[in-house]
């Protein structure tokens, strides 16, 4: 059985690139850039995706656990792991790309080259260092909990790029579809983690998981609210065109309904702006007139009020962040 322990879910970086891209006018100066920026991270998702469609094939009879996009702190270092696999014998680590065109890896120093269809050449960031890095905080967290256990690894580009590996190993090297056979492939010693044990390693590896929150990109951009376009979304046509009417949000476009709209909107505020908000801050980002209207709406339980009048603050939760998206794929 293809044991999961931690599921992959849409990154955060792509809904609150999603969340500004809506808000900024298509003739702005940055809106290219964003919506480049979404539709890498978009591409790495589905890269991503796919390599698990592809690793379900992989069911061993021994024991084994499974976990996707870890984020975990360690040495005062948070470092991310697109997938982990745990074994008796092993525990192998995967970076996964999906990268458009022709790659030439070389050792000493490791380079990845991409070259496009227009013969552009790009030297790209090593993720066989990547891993290197992130091997050595993961070997740290491991051993503050006395487990001994091989790490390996394999760097796994979704689909089928032209490769040209020069001078070293291709064996971390593998295309996602090659992966359940890699994996049989691997050669298990002395088993070090009995089944319980794996199980409970899994379950500590997702207990220390910490979600990512994207930093605010108002800043990561350098834009200003007074840039953006206000309003609340729908949850159905995703347009700034739901108004407050007798308790209700309504849709101007569509005609949906819903309460809590202001949440979504609070969460979009959440990762353009962070986690703090006034009163009046709120009004102008979600176009609602009454300070009396606002300060009801942010009487909810992810936000929590200090200070009074001219001084008041509004903090919001990190669960904010977990709240559902319609975003798909």
């Amino acid at each position: 059985m293809y044991l999961i322990y931690k599921t992959r879910t849409i990154p955060k970086l792509i809904i609150a690139q999603h969340a500004l891209l809506k808000r900024l006018p298509p003739t702005h100066q940055k809106y290219e850039k964003i919506r480049t920026d979404l539709y890498n991270r978009k591409a790495g998702f589905g890269g991503e995706r796919e390599f698990d469609y592809q690793l379900r094939e992989f069911a061993p009879s021994y024991p084994h656990a499974v976990l996707h996009d870890l984020y975990i702190k360690q040495d005062q270092v948070y470092f991310q792991i697109d997938s982990l696999l745990i074994t008796p014998s092993v525990i192998v680590l995967f970076e996964i790309k999906n990268i458009a065109g022709k790659l030439q890896i070389k050792q000493n120093p490791t380079q990845f080259i991409r070259e496009t269809a227009t013969g552009e050449r790009t030297v790209l960031r090593s993720p066989i260092e990547e891993l290197e890095r992130k091997k050595y905080f993961l070997g740290n967290w491991l051993k503050q909990r006395q487990i001994d256990v091989p790490l390996t690894d394999f760097v796994v580009f979704a689909y089928n790029n032209e490769l040209i590996i020069e001078n070293m190993a291709a064996h971390r090297i593998a295309f996602s579809y090659e992966m359940p056979n890699k994996l049989r492939a691997l050669e298990m010693n002395t088993p070090i983690l009995n089944e319980k044990q794996v199980q409970r390693l899994a379950y500590e590896l997702t207990h220390a998981h910490r979600v990512f929150e994207p930093h605010p990109l108002i800043q990561k951009y350098k834009l200003s609210l007074e840039e953006l376009e206000v309003g609340v979304t729908c949850h159905v046509c995703n347009r700034l065109t739901m108004k407050w009417r007798l308790r209700i949000w309504r849709c101007q476009a569509c005609g949906y309904q819903d309460a809590v709209s202001h949440l979504n909107t609070l969460q979009e505020w959440y990762y353009i702006k962070g986690a703090q908000l006034t009163n009046r801050q709120f009004r102008q980002f979600s176009g609602i007139h009454s300070r009396h209207i606002a300060k009801r709406l942010l009487a909810n339980p992810y936000t929590e009020l200090s200070g009074k009048n001219k001084t008041s603050i509004y903090q919001l939760a990190p669960q904010l962040l977990a709240m559902s998206t319609n975003l798909s794929f």
